[in-house]
C-alpha cells in the first residue's frame, strides 16, 4: 500500500485508469449485437479486447511501481521487458479496430490504410535499432517509449477518426447517437495525444501527472461511448417492432386466408351445380331454329362463371400455405420470364415489351410459383400501359441479390395507395376487373422463396416493381 500522499495519488490514479478501460469493455460486451445489422458490430469486440488488456497493463504498472524497490534487481530487465507485452498487444488491438472502422465507412480508402498501418511496425523496429540493443531497465523503456509514438498515437488517431467518421453514416438514424460517436472519437484522439506523444510520468501542471489526463481522456470516452452503444438498443426495439408487426400481419394474413377459403368453397359448390345446369340447357335447347335467340344469354352467362371460377381460384391460391419444398428445382430466370410471356397469348402483341436480360445464375424455387408471379406483375403492367406503349424487362446479378425489374408507361400509383397496395383484396382496377389479391399473393410467394418485391414510381413516369432473389441456393421455400 502507499506509505505517502504521493504514492497514494499515483495508487488512485492508476487504480480508477485502469478501472475506466475495464468497465468500457464490460460495457460492450453486456450489449447484445450478435443480431444487429449495424456495421461497427463486428468490430467494437476488438474494441472491448483493447480496454480489458489495457486495464490490466496499468494495473500491473501500478504494482510494480509500489512493488519496485522490493524486487530483486536482476529480475529488473526481465519484468521490464515483459511488461511491454500486454501493452504492445492492446495497442495493437486498438489499431485493428480503427483499421476495420475506416476501412468499413471507406471502403475506397481501403488500400491507403492497409500500407500506413503495415508501414508502422517497420518504422517501429527501425528506431529502436538505432540505439544500442542493452538488457537493461532503461533500454525497454526507450522501447515502451517508441512504441507509444509508432502503435499507440497511430491507434488512437484511427479509432477517433474511424468513430467520427462512422458518426456521419448514422447520423439520419439518430442524431444524438451520432454526436455522441463524434465525442467518444474526439476523446480517443486525445488520449492518443496524452498516451502516445507524451512519457509517463511527464507532469504538464503544477501538480498534475500526465497519468491524470489520460484518466479523464478515459472516462471522456467511457461517458460517451456508452452513450453511443444505446444504438444497440435503439436497433433491438425497431427489431422487436418489426417482428410484432410481422407477427400480427402473419395472424392477419392467417385469418384472411381461413375466410378466403372458406368463400372460394361456398362460391365454387353452386358454380359447378350452375356450369352443369347451363351444359344440360344448352343441349336441350340444341334444336334447329332455337339456338340464336339464346346464344348471347349462354354467352353472357358462361362468360361471368368464368370471371366468378378464377376469382374462386385466386381465393384458394391466396389461402393456401402448402409445402413446396418437394418441388423446389433450379431455376433460369430468364427462362422463367420468357415462358410466362408466351402464357400471355395473343394480348402481348398490343403492348411492346423490351428485354433487357442478363445472364443469370441459377437460383432455387418452384417454377410454377415464380412464373405466377411473373405473370402477375406482366398482368398488372399491361393493365396500366397504353396499347403500344413500352413495357420493359430486365434483369440483373448483384452482390444483394438477383434482380429482376417490370416498368410499365402508364399513369404510376399515386402516394396514398403505397402503404396499402400489398393489403388483400386492395385494387385500383374498376369493380369486376381486379380482386386485390395479385400483389398479395405474389408478395407471400417472395417471401416464401427469400426475397422481396417492391413497387415504386419510374422518375421518367410509369410504375417499377422489383422482384429481388436471394443469391445461390434457398432452401427455405
Amino acid at each position: 500500500m502507499p506509505n505517502n500522499i504521493n504514492d497514494f495519488i499515483t495508487f488512485l490514479t492508476f487504480l480508477l485508469y485502469g478501472l475506466v478501460f475495464f468497465t468500457a469493455g464490460v460495457a460492450i460486451t453486456s450489449k447484445v449485437t450478435r443480431s444487429s445489422k449495424l456495421t461497427i458490430a463486428r468490430n467494437l469486440p476488438f474494441f472491448a479486447l483493447f480496454a480489458f488488456v489495457h486495464a490490466c497493463h496499468e494495473w500491473l504498472v501500478l504494482f510494480l511501481y509500489l512493488e519496485w524497490p522490493t524486487l530483486p534487481p536482476h529480475l529488473l530487465p526481465i519484468i521490464s521487458a515483459l511488461r511491454l507485452v500486454p501493452a504492445f498487444l492492446s495497442f495493437v488491438l486498438l489499431l485493428i479496430f480503427g483499421l476495420s472502422v475506416l476501412k468499413s465507412v471507406y471502403p475506397q480508402h481501403r488500400g491507403i490504410l492497409n500500407l500506413f498501418v503495415l508501414a508502422l511496425l517497420p518504422l517501429f523496429i527501425a528506431s529502436i535499432l538505432t540505439q544500442e540493443l542493452e538488457f537493461t531497465p532503461e533500454f525497454f523503456r526507450f522501447i515502451a517509449l517508441r512504441m507509444r509514438y509508432f502503435i499507440a498515437f497511430p491507434a488512437a488517431l484511427l479509432a477517433g477518426f474511424g468513430l467520427i467518421g462512422y458518426a456521419g453514416t448514422i447520423r439520419s438514424q439518430n442524431d444524438k447517437v451520432a454526436r455522441n460517436f463524434i465525442a467518444a472519437g474526439i476523446a480517443l484522439i486525445g488520449y492518443g495525444i496524452f498516451a502516445g506523444l507524451v512519457p509517463t510520468g511527464v507532469i504538464l501542471l503544477p501538480g498534475v501527472r500526465i497519468e491524470v489526463l489520460r484518466g479523464i481522456s478515459g472516462l471522456f470516452i467511457l461517458h460517451f461511448l456508452m452513450n453511443a452503444l444505446h444504438i444497440f438498443d435503439l436497433e433491438r426495439e425497431a427489431q422487436i417492432e418489426e417482428r410484432l408487426q410481422r407477427f400480427a400481419q402473419s395472424e392477419k394474413m392467417v385469418s384472411l386466408g381461413k375466410l378466403a377459403a372458406g368463400i372460394a368453397h361456398e362460391i365454387n359448390n353452386p358454380l359447378a351445380n350452375v356450369s352443369l345446369n347451363v351444359e344440360l340447357l344448352k343441349k336441350s335447347l340444341h334444336a334447329p331454329g332455337t339456338d340464336a335467340p339464346y346464344a348471347k344469354r349462354f354467352a353472357a352467362i358462361e362468360r361471368n362463371l368464368d370471371r366468378a371460377s378464377k376469382i374462386a381460384r385466386e381465393l384458394l391460391t391466396f389461402s393456401r400455405h402448402e409445402d413446396l419444398g418437394v418441388h423446389v428445382e433450379l431455376l433460369d430466370l430468364n427462362e422463367v420470364l420468357r415462358n410466362t410471356l408466351t402464357l400471355l397469348g395473343p394480348r402481348q402483341q398490343d403492348y411492346d415489351f423490351v428485354l433487357n436480360l442478363q445472364p443469370l445464375p441459377p437460383v432455387r424455387g418452384v417454377s410454377w410459383k415464380v412464373e405466377e408471379v411473373f405473370l402477375n406483375v406482366l398482368i398488372n403492367a399491361m393493365d396500366a400501359n397504353p396499347v403500344d406503349a413500352p413495357i420493359t424487362i430486365s434483369s440483373r446479378s448483384t452482390p444483394e441479390g438477383i434482380i429482376i425489374e417490370v416498368t410499365d408507361s402508364g399513369p404510376g400509383i399515386a402516394a396514398e395507395h403505397f402503404n396499402t397496395i400489398f393489403d388483400p383484396f386492395f385494387t385500383t382496377k374498376e369493380v369486376g376487373v381486379g380482386t386485390g389479391l395479385g400483389l398479395s399473393i405474389c408478395f407471400g410467394i417472395m417471401e416464401r422463396h427469400g426475397g422481396h418485391i417492391t413497387v415504386a414510381n419510374a422518375a421518367q413516369g410509369g410504375c417499377i416493381v422489383t422482384l429481388t432473389f436471394p443469391q445461390g441456393a434457398n432452401d427455405g421455400v
